[in-house]
């Protein structure tokens, strides 16, 4: 082959793995790009779209699976073996740029899975509604941060049932983007999932009788949601109040808390922790009364309240599982629309 041949070649070379080095720098510190796969942010975000993160908020996170194929995500094509080995797990460690504020969208690794390695993990995004050494409740659907009442994004949807005069047919729907209907009674009584502006619209229409906000109660020893404790009765729609933790604060340790903090301890801040008599706790083998907090911790939300799988369900959002802050959607995939709209 000729030398100015092989000269030729050796260029192209170097240059495309320069641009995979370039590349790989972006995606690992500065950009992520993802797709949503799920209803539970409409309005905001829609099944199919695929959403550009910004990690320099609030910082890049380095590598924690080191062993690694980059640009394939958690699994080689068209199957379901893993593209990496956990053999390597780098310690956690992140440059802070910028704070994450409230009502911000940000994307993260699922806390809530157990098996794959944290940088891994399945990408969620929620928006934040609560920020590390917060008090958040929620009473009557509405949100209380350090009881000042924090106003619905205009695009939050809840749960309605509707008394009709006449069947709702698919342009009923259509004029009101609904996209979840159920008949729950005979002749004409609905569930639906709207926003709290349509519900108004919807309200002034001349064949609806009736319409209202669906509520779940407090129960009594309701132990299905976050903090799984026998001794809180909260609900979806009256829940806490509950501390946020905040990086370096410390604790006491009661029987009421210790089932806020307990995944903290053990699954986020790598401890053993044993309960005894619901009184007494071990902590890496040495009895503990009060408990000092690693990281930060965050309280996110759905915007689909009553259709969600949040912070309400799994607890508190670690520092350590956040990727970065959603900044534009780029196209949809199902509807086969480009986009290109900053989301908030």
């Amino acid at each position: 082959m000729p030398k100015r041949k092989t000269k030729k070649y050796k260029a192209w070379i170097k240059a495309f793995f320069i641009a995979l080095i370039i590349l790989w720098v972006l995606k690992s510190f500065f950009l992520e790009i993802t797709v949503s796969k799920s209803d539970k942010m409409e309005f905001t975000i829609f099944r199919g779209d695929v959403i550009l993160i910004s990690k320099l908020t609030p910082g890049p996170r380095f590598p924690i699976t080191l062993l690694s194929i980059p640009f394939f995500g958690n699994t080689l094509p068209f199957s379901s073996t893993p593209s990496y080995v956990d053999w390597i797990q780098l310690p956690y460690f992140r440059l802070n740029l910028f704070n994450i504020e409230r009502n911000d969208l940000i994307a993260f690794n699922f806390p809530y899975e157990n098996d794959p390695p944290i940088d891994k993990k399945r990408i969620e995004i929620k928006r934040c509604v609560g920020l590390p050494g917060d008090v958040i409740s929620i009473h009557d659907k509405k949100v209380f941060i350090n009881d000042q009442y924090l106003d619905d994004s205009p695009h939050c949807k809840y749960r309605y049932r509707i008394t009709a005069l006449e069947p709702l047919d698919s342009a009923f729907y259509t004029l009101y983007k609904i996209n979840y209907a159920h008949l729950v009674a005979k002749p004409y009584i609905y569930d639906i999932i709207t926003s709290r502006t349509i519900a108004d619209s919807i309200a002034n229409n001349p064949v609806i009788k009736r319409i209202q906000i669906l509520k779940l109660l407090n129960l009594p020893k309701f132990v299905k949601i976050f903090p799984y404790s026998p001794y809180i009765s909260w609900s979806f729609d009256y829940f806490g109040p509950l501390y946020i933790p905040k990086k370096g604060q410390t604790l006491p340790l009661t029987k009421e808390n210790i089932y806020y903090f307990k995944d903290i301890i053990q699954k986020y801040e790598y401890n053993s922790l044993k309960i005894i008599n619901d009184s007494t706790f071990i902590i890496n083998d040495k009895p503990a009364s009060t408990y000092t907090f690693r990281y930060n911790y965050y309280f996110v939300l759905d915007d689909n309240r009553d259709q969600a799988m949040d912070s309400r369900y799994w607890g508190f959002l670690p520092e350590t599982h956040i990727i970065g802050k959603a900044k534009l959607i780029l196209y949809n995939l199902e509807n086969n629309n480009r986009l290109f709209k900053s989301v908030h």
